[in-house]
């Protein structure tokens, strides 16, 4: 039957009763939610009432069976704005006062609450038509949230919530197990739960999440500071609707997603976590040409995010140009706080994305567990007593990293680096060979760096053993939580660490000094770098000014499951690249492997802390220490090992101001940079350079190493901008013409003059050899050509 009760309270009662499902549709599973606009919204258009049935149609059975009587339901209309919270939380607690129902397959909560969009005037029709079939089976669906309107902005595209997005009805439909008497009791639940909305529920931050906190709130400038990124190229046709709707389902599965920050600005309480009932990822996509890639990286992260409002990640996507030739692409950008989630928390939510996208936008399953309410629980669990012993007997570092302030610099800086598949394969073997991984050789190619900082600061003085001392991560998740791997939060951790350097220590004892130091940090990856510090003796001045970090990642058994589901749908997805986030630390240095398996270094530092300049150099000498490791005698002391690998390298000259800082100008970003693909065979094998066309891809010529026959060093010239003179060639070709060892310059069709013009760069007498290829190429007969060079004189 059909009652319609006009009143002024802030819901009405309108229709009671459901169709009953057709005898040939089995119980269905409620479709995922699609929600993509804000919960408040204006009184409803009564034409969507009208569509509703007037009562329950007899279901058709068979003689031998029982009647199956139709489930009831209450429809109710709001006549007031309300906080989607309250909305969602007066719902909850009306239904769940409810009977308890069986247990079903996915449980008995599983699918308490779910939402709907009515799109024309039959559209509710519809959806209690879909309401009978959920029922069909047994009163599993306690709630549905539908709303009476549909995104109007025409292309298909979902847009976060803002000013000028048109405002939707809502109806909410609540499940009742009884005769239309209990309509009554619902409505007034209802009412009672609108008018007295329960206490959000709250958890407590870690100590580690606090003292991120404490650097990012009440920032006068948005710098973005912990704000990481995340990019990749997505191969195939992106539905940007199912993008969303798989992110919103990823959103209502994980309690990370939908939490926020709060605190008292003027009390003394430390921050805590509100988690919301329900939160709207923000997915945002730009048609190619509309943004450049660089500038929207900048952009966004200068944005930061709101840490008082849910969903503290969001998305971008930018199309590529149509005219590929290898059909449609999309740039996907993942921009997410470190003070919610960490590198391995994002790639684990990516995998669920790629099981909602495949499924439809559904995610199958409840909510997952454990979340960050059961670390929290656990770390309240946890003494200090272990953890204050352990490092207060760690000795303390006698030498960090040099700064050099200068308040009249501002902003961040970013700068990249990497070493080809075949380095970081003899990188990682050499360091197995030692027993350690290629995150301790990163380790000690800084150490040795700091040393050698610390040895320059005593010019004329002998040198002597230095303990130095910097920061690395742990994944936090080496904790005795079940689960806890599977666990998205914000887990990684940086802790100090410090190793003694004398002029005769030999780098492999460099690399097991560093290996045992993180081995022990193992046991209390829980524990702040600000605890640590403070239970540090005599750390007071001498913190951990620098920060080298090794992604870690989950494991890829599962994601290349999902690969291969991917690409039956001719979707491709490449492995994420982290953008470098700057850090509380001045300058941070991380490495991550990249699609082709390059290591790639990337330097994050604070320009008021740190010049341009001084970041470069330290990040070009890591990068150079990693690629000499392997060649190097195992019995070299620390003063051979500099003197023989960065003799020729200035050291950095740490403590003092750049050039222009006084007039505020920053260094100008090196034009040209040289990437080398392959090592030369022997000393003064000579150079072939390879000269790539402006509008090609990163990727073009690295497989070219895995054939090079050599014996020369093999390298790529990658421009800056476009079309630089040849004069900003010199500063990195200068050394090499400046050699006696052979150099040739490769160039594709139509860079010939450029190539002419470099070459004019070297001594009139022994100028270098300039090779131009046709279309096919081959450097396999480059090799050949210049195998009878001679050695210049």
């Amino acid at each position: 039957m059909t009652n319609r009760q006009f009143s002024s309270a802030p819901v009405t009662l309108l229709v009671a009763g459901a169709p009953a499902p057709e005898p040939c549709l089995p119980a269905g599973r409620p479709p995922g939610p699609l929600d993509a606009g804000p919960m408040d919204a204006g009184p409803l258009d009564a034409g969507a009432v009208r569509a509703a049935p007037a009562g329950a149609a007899p279901r058709p059975r068979r003689a031998a069976e029982r009647p199956v009587l139709a489930p009831e339901f209450v429809l109710v209309e709001l006549h007031r704005r309300y906080p989607p919270e309250a909305l969602r939380a007066a719902l909850r607690s009306v239904v769940a006062e409810e009977p308890e129902e069986p247990a079903g397959p996915a449980g008995p909560a599983a699918d308490l609450l779910w939402q709907r969009t009515v799109d024309g005037p039959d559209g509710l029709d519809r959806v209690l038509v879909e309401l009978g079939r959920s029922l069909a089976g047994g009163p599993r669906l306690r709630a549905v949230l539908v709303e009476d309107a549909v995104d109007a902005a025409g292309d298909g595209v979902r847009h976060a919530a803002g000013a000028g997005e048109p405002d939707r009805g809502r109806l909410f439909v609540g499940v009742a197990q009884g005769p239309l008497a209990r309509a009554a009791g619902v409505l007034e639940e209802l009412r009672e739960a609108l008018a007295h909305p329960p206490e959000p529920v709250t958890v407590p931050t870690s100590a580690l999440q606090r003292e991120l906190l404490r650097q990012v709130i009440g920032e006068s400038e948005p710098g973005g500071r912990h704000v990481e990124q995340l990019s990749w190229n997505w191969h195939g046709p992106l539905d940007t609707e199912r993008f969303t709707a798989a992110w919103q389902s990823v959103f209502d599965h994980e309690t990370v997603l939908r939490a926020a920050f709060d605190w008292d600005e003027h009390g003394p309480d430390d921050p805590w976590m509100v988690l919301h009932e329900h939160a709207v990822p923000e997915v945002t996509r730009h048609r190619h040409g509309a943004a450049d890639w660089e500038d929207l990286l900048a952009a966004d992260r200068r944005r930061g995010f709101d840490l008082r409002r849910p969903a503290l990640l969001r998305a971008t996507l930018v199309d590529a140009p149509p005219e590929t030739g290898e059909g449609p692409a999309t740039r996907v950008l993942l921009t997410y706080h470190h003070a919610m989630l960490d590198g391995w928390s994002v790639r684990l939510l990516l995998q669920s994305f790629y099981r909602a996208y495949l499924t439809g936008g559904v995610l199958a399953g409840g909510q997952r567990r454990p979340d960050l309410r059961d670390h929290a629980r656990w770390l309240a669990g946890q003494s200090t007593d272990a953890a204050r012993q352990f490092w207060s007997t760690r000795p303390p570092a006698t030498a960090v990293l040099p700064l050099a302030p200068d308040p009249r610099r501002r902003g961040s800086g970013r700068a990249r680096r990497r070493l080809t598949p075949y380095e970081a394969v003899r990188l990682r073997g050499w360091a197995a060979a030692w027993g350690a991984g290629e995150s301790s050789a990163l380790q000690a190619a800084w150490a040795l760096l700091l040393y050698r900082a610390e040895q320059t600061d005593r010019p004329r003085r002998p040198a002597r053993a230095v303990r130095v001392g910097f920061a690395v991560t742990v994944s936090g998740r080496g904790i005795p939580l079940d689960g806890i791997e599977r666990l998205p939060g914000a887990l990684r951790n940086p802790l100090p660490i410090s190793v003694r350097v004398q002029p005769g220590t030999t780098v492999p004892q460099l690399l097991a000094a560093l290996r045992d130091g993180v081995l022990d940090l193992a046991a209390y990856e829980w524990v702040s770098p600000g605890q640590a510090h403070r239970w540090t003796p005599g750390a007071r001045g001498q913190r951990p000014n620098s920060l080298v970090v090794l992604e870690h990642q989950p494991a890829a058994a599962h994601h290349l499951r999902l690969e291969t589901d991917l690409a039956a749908h001719g979707i491709h997805v490449e492995s994420p690249a982290p953008a470098g986030t700057l850090t509380s630390y001045p300058i941070t240095l991380a490495a991550h492997y990249d699609a082709t398996g390059g290591l790639v270094l990337t330097t994050t530092h604070d320009r008021a802390l740190l010049a341009d300049r001084d970041a470069a150099e330290l990040l070009d000498q890591s990068a150079h220490l990693l690629r000499s490791f392997p060649d190097l005698p195992s019995g070299l002391g620390t003063t051979e090992v500099l003197r023989s690998t960065l003799a020729e390298q200035p050291a950095p000259r740490l403590g003092e101001p750049a050039a222009g800082a006084a007039e505020g100008i920053e260094p100008a970003a090196p034009a040209v940079r040289l990437d080398v693909l392959r090592r030369a065979a022997h000393p003064g094998a000579g150079w072939v350079l390879l000269l790539p066309p402006s509008d090609a891809p990163h990727t073009l010529y690295p497989g070219a190493a895995r054939g090079w026959p050599g014996p020369q060093a093999l390298g790529v010239l990658r421009p800056a901008g476009d079309d630089p003179p040849p004069a900003a060639y010199r500063p990195v070709l200068g050394p090499l013409l400046e050699s006696r060892a052979p150099v040739a310059l490769v160039a594709p069709p139509g860079l010939g003059a450029t190539a002419c013009g470099i070459a004019r760069l070297g001594a009139p007498a022994h100028p270098p050899l300039v090779v131009l290829l046709d279309g096919d190429g081959d450097l396999t007969a480059v090799a050949g050509l210049l195998g009878g060079l001679p050695r210049r004189r």
